[in-house]
């Protein structure tokens, strides 16, 4: 016979480790078996404990209504007739059971009256509507149509009724009742009925399972379920099928599979009312405590394998691996690891001659790795800029398309002058949201773009009286509409700063919309300008509501809301401030707020460098005056026919005659055809988009005779004001459009 192969000392380990490793395991099996077994038998106990309780509670509930329904029945009134205080008794009886409700059924099954019903309106014969057998749908179950027979049952019986979950037709509701019988002298004269919503089993459900794990349920006769708790809600067909239960009995135990794959372990019970108690938990090898013994058992038993392959590992390679694994790291390029000691001094000096060479080769490709890391990742950065940008482009787009329309009908019901003060106050209402949400789409892409940096400022000599001033007129209609007055204060000569005009006057109008959003009818706002020394001083004050000292600081941070000041209205995005705060810094200039509490009102102050006035400043002059009625054509494209047809006829009221268009070829066949004054152009058409419908026009029109081209559009950043410039357009209004707005611009470009 050959000598058998010698073997290797890592084998000679692994051989002892496992015959001690084998014991430890048949242990940790046998031990998890008798505790699976043993929770088992614990949980049965604990479930049928609560389903007895719970059965006990359901009856409770009956009971007590039933009681109450004894002493209603013994009352004279009944005797006398007098049903109008005996109702007044009967609601008196309900106060102490929210959503109960008391009926009293006549010999014939007609209800005399309804505590849950108003004296006066009709009332059902219920014994009419029992025997016609009807259901309803409740959340996607049939539920019968009303209590049925119940009340005929107790009339006929002479004892008391329970009924299943049905569904009560007064009060549009689930329900269950309890009918007992009048009875003088042994007859029957009356039947009272006591309803109650399930709420009331659900709540005595829910406060007697407060274990996460545990799924309970009642069911009536009928199988519907009535309450479940809220590890059951969920689950409610697992609980509510039916189950092997042995003919008579009142209480037992049952296993089953829930429909998400959980083995259940539960017990059930009758009350003696024939509701029947269903509580389950998880089997006790996949509840947690179990599982978590498991889970230690199986650690500890890792761990010890783990511990003991390590010993072995370090035996091994101290005893034999060395020089192997240095000439692995040799053949493979690696640096041996320092800290390796051996004991052997020839084999160290040769691991650190060999880490020395590798190191400045590691050294390098980790530059490399790095630089290529910081070029994805500036990458990635500027294209999540990019997405953010389009993204709220397009939200401002898809956000303004259907303000227009909106703000259009409003327009049209103000000039056709409602006589009711009704429609003109929710046209009102109407046109100032509209307006809010437009400012608000508009806040919130200025401020992305301040964020990236991406806004251009002009910088010029500016009037701050005229900024203040013109802030003040956008504002004072609806500054009055509130019931504000609005006082303003301007030097005379008004100082200069140089910088935007459109951002200055949208700062002051900012802060001046957020003075009558937070000041209550009656109240005061004022705006002062004046020069001090070199600066230019802007002061916004109201007596609203005021700012709490706490959120002085960060009043302007962005999203911040002030929520203290005990404002119920509308607060905004809280971008307001913040875009105001980086307009003014952009400027070189400081804003600060200042309130001496909730209460107490507010102020705000703008500071900027003041400038010398320039020699060729004018006085403001005052706007043009509309108008007059013209007759020009005027082609409206949108495929947003509302938004098309509302412009139309607001253009129609103005004088204009009007023709409609709602794609971008019936547009050019339409310029081409009817050659109109004017043709204002949505964008976004669905064949071709508004701006080649903008080429072709032009290219195709009479020279001599060519249309006032307008781009009426969702899309308005700068580039898409540049983008319509450059397809032909002679303007670009952002939807939604003020309809003075538009009106100037047609009367100036037509009057020309």
């Amino acid at each position: 016979m050959p000598p058998s192969r010698p073997r290797t000392l890592n084998q000679t380990l692994w051989r002892l480790l496992a015959a001690v490793l084998a014991p430890l395991l048949v242990g940790t099996l046998v031990l998890l078996i008798l505790q699976t077994v043993q929770e088992n038998r614990l949980a049965q106990t604990r479930l049928s404990a609560l389903a007895q309780t719970l059965a006990q509670a359901t009856d409770a509930e009956f009971d007590r209504a039933r009681a109450q329904l004894e002493v209603l029945a013994a009352s004279p009134l009944l005797d006398e007739g007098d049903w109008q205080h005996m109702r007044e008794f009967a609601s008196e009886v309900t106060t102490n059971i929210p959503g109960s409700l008391i009926v009293l059924v006549g010999p014939d099954g007609q209800v005399l009256f309804n505590t849950a019903v108003e004296r006066g309106q009709p009332l059902p014969n219920l014994w009419t509507l029992g025997a016609q057998s009807k259901e309803a749908l409740w959340e996607g179950r049939p539920l019968p149509l009303s209590s049925g027979n119940l009340s005929r049952q107790a009339f006929e019986t002479g004892r008391a009724v329970y009924s299943d979950l049905y569904y009560g037709v007064q009060i549009q509701r689930p329900a269950l009742s309890v009918s007992i019988p009048v009875r003088r002298s042994g007859v029957s004269h009356y039947s009272l009925i006591f309803s109650f919503p399930p709420a009331l089993l659900q709540e005595r459900l829910q406060a007697a399972v407060r274990a996460p794990d545990i799924r309970a349920v009642l069911v009536d006769r009928r199988g519907a379920v009535v309450a479940a708790n809220e590890a059951a809600a969920a689950r409610t067909a697992d609980l509510s099928s039916p189950i092997k239960m042995e003919p008579g009995a009142t209480s037992g135990f049952y296993r089953t599979t829930a429909r998400d794959g959980v083995r259940l372990t539960g017990a059930y019970a009758v009350s003696p009312v024939g509701f029947t108690v269903r509580v389950a938990q998880p089997h006790a090898g996949d509840l947690f405590p179990t599982r978590w013994t498991s889970l230690a058992l199986v650690v500890l038993l890792l761990t010890a394998v783990v511990v003991s392959a390590l010993l072995a590992g370090v035996l091994s390679r101290k005893l034999a691996r060395p020089l192997r694994e240095l000439g692995d790291d040799v053949l493979a390029g690696r640096s041996p690891p320092p800290g390796r000691d051996t004991g052997i001094a020839e084999i160290d000096l040769l691991a650190q001659a060999l880490r020395d060479g590798v190191l400045a080769e590691h050294r390098r490709a980790e530059e490399q790795t790095r630089r290529r890391v910081a070029e994805h990742q500036e990458s990635m950065l500027r294209q999540a800029d990019r997405q953010k940008d389009e993204f709220l482009a397009t939200l401002a787009h898809e956000l303004r398309n259907p303000l227009a329309p909106i703000r259009n009908a409003a327009e049209l019901i103000r000039l056709r002058g409602p006589a009711d003060p009704v429609v003109e106050r929710a046209r009102a209402a109407i046109e100032r949201q509209t307006l809010h949400m437009s400012h608000l789409v508009d806040d919130l892409l200025d401020v992305s773009r301040i964020t990236l940096g991406r806004i251009q400022l002009r910088h010029e000599p500016v009037n701050l009286g005229e900024v203040a001033a013109t802030a003040v007129d956008s504002i004072t209609p609806a500054a009055t509409r509130a019931g504000l007055s609005v006082e303003r204060d301007i030097d005379s000569p008004a100082p200069f700063v140089r910088g935007d005009v459109t951002r200055l006057t949208q700062c002051v109008v900012n802060l001046l919309n957020n003075a009558v959003k937070f000041t209550a009818g009656g109240g005061r706002i004022s705006v002062h300008v004046r020069r001090h020394g070199e600066r230019a001083i802007v002061e916004v004050q109201d007596n609203g509501v005021g700012i709490a000292p706490e959120n002085l600081e960060r009043i302007f941070d962005l999203f911040v809301q002030e929520r203290h000041s005990g404002h119920g209205g509308n607060t905004g995005l809280g971008i307001g401030l913040a875009l105001v705060k980086r307009l003014v810094e952009l400027h070189g200039g400081t804003i600060r707020a200042h309130s001496h509490g909730l209460g107490q009102g507010s102020c705000f102050r703008i500071e900027l460098a003041a400038i010398e006035a320039p020699v060729d400043s004018i006085e403001p002059q005052a706007a043009p005056g509309r108008a007059q009625e013209n007759g020009a054509r005027v082609l409206v494209v949108d495929d947003n026919r509302d938004a098309a047809e509302t412009l139309g006829e607001l253009l129609g009221m103005s004088g204009y005659r009007v023709s409609l268009a709602h794609d971008g070829e019936s547009a050019v066949r339409a310029a081409l055809d009817q050659a109109p004054d004017v043709a204002l152009l949505d964008i976004g058409l669905p064949d071709i988009d508004g701006y080649e419908a903008c080429r072709r026009i032009r290219a195709q029109a009479d020279q001599d005779r060519q249309p006032l081209l307008v781009a009426v559009t969702g899309w308005g950043q700068q580039s898409d004001q540049q983008a319509a410039k450059a397809a032909g357009f002679d303007a670009h209004l952002t939807k939604p459009v003020a309809p003075e707005e538009l009106m100037a611009l047609l009367e100036d470009r037509l009057a020309r």
